[in-house]
This record gives C-alpha cells, structure tokens and sequence, in this order.
C-alpha cells in the first residue's frame, strides 16, 4: 500500500487572515483571482516537470522571510519557498522607498508575494521553489528614530542619532533630499539633517531604511562701516578687513579708496577637512556720505509727502534702510529711524528729521542730506 507524501493545498475560496497592509495588498494581488484559464506546461526552477494540465490562478503567499538562498526566499518557517528571480518587486514602507532588487530583500522582512498555482498536485516531492510573478516587501524593524543626524562616518558606514551608532549595509534603503540633491547612500548624509531611520538590533544598531532631509544651512553675516583701503578685482580692504568681491557682490555709489563704505558680508566657511581659514564674501558694498552731528542751531523739521521709492532690505525681515524718495525729497533712513510698519510705495506719511552736512572722505563739503529720525502713517 502506498502512501501519498503530504503536500499543504490551500482550498479556491479561502482568502489569507488580513492584516493592517490588507486593503492594499488585496487590491494588489488578488485583481485576477478569479481569472483563471490554461497554461502551457510549466517548468520549476530547478528543472523539474509540474503537472501542468490544469487552470493556474492567482494566489498569494504572506509571511516573514527566515532565509535567504540567492533569489529564493523561506519564509514561515520554512514551510514555503518563493523564487523572486522574476518578480516586480516593490517596497511596502511607503512610496518613497522606490523598488527592490531581488538579492535585496533581507532575513527578517515580511513580504505578501502573488504566487500563480494549479490546482494539480506536483509529481515530486519536496515541491520546487514557487515562482512568484509580484513581490511587496515590508522591510523588518525593531523600532524607529527620528531626530537630527550628530555626525557621519562615510568610511565605516555608520552614522550618529541620540548619541548611538547607527550601522549601514547594502540592503539598506534610502530616501530623501540633502543639501547636495538626493540621498542615495551614506555619503550624502551630514551633521544636521532630519532623519527617519527604521532600526533592528543584530549587535548593534542596523538601519533597515534611512529617510533623511536637509537644507542648505542659513548663511552667517555681518554687517560693518569703514574707509576703503584698497581695491583689487578679487578683494578689497575695507576698515583693515579683506573682503572678497565676485560677480554677485552689489556694489553702489561707485565707491573709491578713502570713500566710507557699510558692508553686508556672508562669513564663507571652508569645506570640511580643510585647513583654510574662513573668510568674508561681499554682498554689497554702499559708499555711505559722512554725516556731521547736528549743530546747537540744527532744529528738526517735519513735512507730510508720499512714498515714492524705498530700497530694499539687506535682509530678511531687516528695515529697508538707505535713501527713500518721499514726496521727491531725498531722506536718508538708518538704524536709528522710527518707521511704522506696513509702509510701502504709496502711502502717505509724515516724516520728522534733521538737515544735516554731508562731506567725502576728504573733507570736502558736498550738500546737505535729511536724516528721518521717524517716519509715521498719516
């Protein structure tokens, strides 16, 4: 008497226990459940015949992968086998994971694969890896960090978030934009960045997944006043400071050596490992008149007229200082000014101030200049 050895069969009307990623799975894998029809005979991967004769339909497979034998995969246990070397391949962690290689799915993942079966048993025993034609993959985690990254290691491929290495390896995912484009490995990660890094723990910390993003750090400025020392077509020396000038520097007033100057400058950094010094970059560079103190017979006046030009600001959310236009008047506006806000070109204002002697370097009178000491809404 022969016995038959003993092969799992799932029954065509009993549909896999959902789990949390069920409505998108099923929506995924089991559009053709019920559409089957006859194939031409099938071959296993390894070579070996499969009764071919009856309808192949399309079933799925979910469970955690326990092993890793080139393209096929074990997973429950063990009990089942899949050959992912001709699957499409996607990542269930979000749409910004992008797609998986076939070699890059890790012990530990749980994966759902759309696995075409017949209803026939196979002629052999152990059957042949299943051949799965779509695979989603969950990649597995012990926990998630979300933080700033402290420091990078490139060379040992490692990283730093609350003060823990953080390991990498090549079925590490990544995501996100950095300060130099997209974040494709460990090189384009740096101190600063946000990260949402998906962990397990093999003796260590490991990083299933990295998500990271970063912006271009906000620029150091300064701002200072000074005599024009020298001018060279790269450089010039205001108030024994070296400044750098490019094509970008804003140069106003046409200014010469002995002229004051105010000037906004970024504090350029070298890049990292370098030995180099830090130094200015120019932004503008605005010849400024001397203004003399008003004399004990100086008397504010005041006068109501209508904005009609006002410069731009230096910076973001600074005072547009420099010379207004209000009413055809000429009025010098600086740090000292009282300004209302929301002025704009247009509005009708009063402005109080003082007519003060303006002179060049050289001590050569030059015209008088109306300084604001405040500018109000009427």
């Amino acid at each position: 008497m022969s016995t038959q050895p003993p092969l799992a069969r799932i029954p065509r009307r009993s549909l896999p226990r959902r789990t949390s990623s069920s409505p998108v799975v099923a929506l995924l894998l089991f559009g053709a459940l019920f559409s089957a029809g006859p194939l031409e005979p099938q071959a296993s991967a390894d070579g070996i015949p499969l009764n071919a004769t009856s309808p192949v339909r399309a079933s799925s497979i979910e469970g955690t992968v326990s092993a890793v034998t080139g393209t096929v995969l074990d997973v429950i246990g063990g009990q089942f086998r899949i050959d992912v070397a001709n699957a499409t391949i996607e990542s269930g962690d979000g749409p910004s994971s992008g797609p998986l290689p076939a070699t890059g799915i890790p012990v530990g993942a749980r994966i759902v694969a759309q696995v075409p079966v017949g209803d026939a048993l196979s002629t052999v025993f152990p059957p042949p890896p299943l051949p799965a034609t779509h695979v989603v993959v969950f990649l597995p985690r012990d926990g998630q960090l979300v933080s700033t990254i402290q420091g990078v290691d490139v060379a040992g491929g490692k990283f730093t978030m609350f003060f823990h290495s953080v390991s990498t390896n090549r079925s590490t995912k990544w995501a996100g934009f950095g300060p130099n484009g997209p974040v494709k490995g460990i090189g384009d990660l740096s101190a600063g960045m946000l990260a949402i890094v998906s962990v397990v723990n093999s003796g260590g910390l490991l990083a299933t997944s990295v998500e990271a993003f970063g912006t271009v750090t906000p620029p150091h400025l300064i701002a200072f006043r000074g005599p024009v020392q020298s001018i060279g077509a790269t450089q010039w020396q205001v108030d024994s400071r070296v400044v750098t000038v490019n094509a970008d520097t804003k140069i106003v007033g046409d200014p010469r050596v002995g002229d004051t100057v105010d000037v906004l400058a970024r504090i350029q950094d070298p890049p990292p490992g370098s030995l180099a010094p830090s130094y200015l970059v120019a932004l503008t560079i605005v010849r400024s008149p001397i203004i003399f103190p008003p004399g004990p017979g100086d008397r504010t006046t005041e006068f109501d007229g209508t904005v009609e030009s006002i410069p731009a600001a230096a910076t973001a959310g600074g005072a547009p200082l420099g010379h207004w236009k209000i009413s055809s008047r000429d009025v010098l506006v600086n740090g000292l000014t009282r300004l209302d806000s929301g002025i704009a070109v247009g509005t009708a204002v009063r402005v109080k101030g003082v007519a003060l002697m303006a002179s060049s370097m050289g001590g050569s009178l030059s015209s008088t200049q109306f300084v604001a000491t405040e500018i109000r809404k009427k």
